[in-house]
């Protein structure tokens, strides 16, 4: 299973979402490959220096271009889970990881500003290939969250997840995994496996 988290913008939980959806994919006994397209390399970097238990089994190619993301890709054995942490304002690597994807996660943050660049990458899709939604550091409680959700529904995209805003998640390498974060991610896993199938 191909699980590539896609968006055009840095900093709205795409490195995060991949590493905690490793780590959870881990849990579940899976052999689990990340493949890092993004050539800032943030999640070879939270693999390599984490000494977290959650993270000792996933295994890592940093692909930080075509050739080697299509390397890395045809590489992954049909046992594998992997997860795709694609590089932001790279449409070309980005659509040759989504032609490749089983399912695609395209991380998100509340406000109108996001919208057309979630649209971008949800034109990118191939049609058969399922998508949604995984809204980071939301703050549920806030009608900017509401809108957001509404504005989705109302466009018929399905949100998948929405990870709670809370420092100890985005923590990075130097910390382990936070179980809040763990809680957050959970029922994105199991909508990925399930629409994955």
């Amino acid at each position: 299973m191909k699980i590539v988290v896609a968006a055009l913008k840095g900093g709205v939980g795409k490195t995060t979402t991949s590493i905690y959806l490793a780590a959870l994919a881990t849990a579940a006994r899976k052999d689990v490959l990340v493949v890092d397209a993004d050539p800032q390399g943030s999640a070879a970097d939270w693999i390599e220096s984490a000494e977290d238990p959650a993270l000792e089994r996933v295994a890592l190619a940093e692909a930080p271009t075509e050739r080697l993301l299509a390397k890395a890709l045809a590489g992954a054995t049909p046992e594998q889970v992997v997860v795709v942490d694609s590089p932001p304002g790279n449409e070309r690597i980005i659509g040759h990881a989504l032609e490749q994807a089983d399912v695609v996660v395209i991380p998100t943050r509340v406000g109108g500003v996001e919208w057309p660049r979630v649209d971008v990458v949800r034109r990118m899709i191939p049609r058969r290939t399922p998508f949604g939604l995984a809204i980071c550091s939301a703050r549920t409680f806030t009608r900017d969250y509401a809108e957001t959700v509404q504005y989705w529904a109302d466009h018929g995209v399905e949100v998948w997840g929405t990870i709670p805003e809370r420092v100890s998640v985005a923590a990075g390498p130097d910390r382990f995994l936070s179980e809040d974060g763990l809680d957050a991610y959970r029922p994105l896993w199991r909508t990925v496996l399930r629409r994955a199938d």
